[in-house]
């Protein structure tokens, strides 16, 4: 009776111990380029909803936004995301120039680059 007393202990405390260690790198990862929560939760919703709803999907997804968070300061962030949803809408009128632009295209070659990145690094 001792013996599994014990042994369930060392179990938790292991588990334990792995999950203050991911705690404190998802802490670490997210106080470079502190993104708002509501940013944070948008993302991962975004990304589950296109990956799956699984509770290892929404780790990795919420992996992805750290590292990006980490790359990319929020503002700049909230810059590109717009730029993204001006060049998905109809080309004619003033958005037309956000989709050919060499600086808007730059701005968006970086969001996608960081994401890939963090698709190696999280998936």
């Amino acid at each position: 009776m001792y013996r599994s007393k014990f042994s369930l202990f060392l179990i938790c405390f292991g588990l334990a111990c792995c999950s203050m260690a991911n705690a404190e790198e998802c802490d670490d990862t997210a106080g470079s380029n502190d993104y708002p929560t509501s940013a944070r939760v948008d993302y991962v919703i975004g990304c589950m909803a296109s990956n799956g709803q699984t509770h290892e999907m929404m780790q990795k997804c919420s992996c992805s936004i750290d590292l990006i968070a980490k790359a990319i300061p929020y503002e700049e962030y909230v810059h590109i995301s717009t730029l993204l949803s001006l060049q998905q809408m109809a080309a004619a009128g003033r958005n037309a120039m956000y989709k050919t632009s060499t600086w808007s295209q730059k701005a968006v070659a970086k969001l996608r680059e960081v994401q890939a990145d963090s698709t190696l690094h999280c998936f």
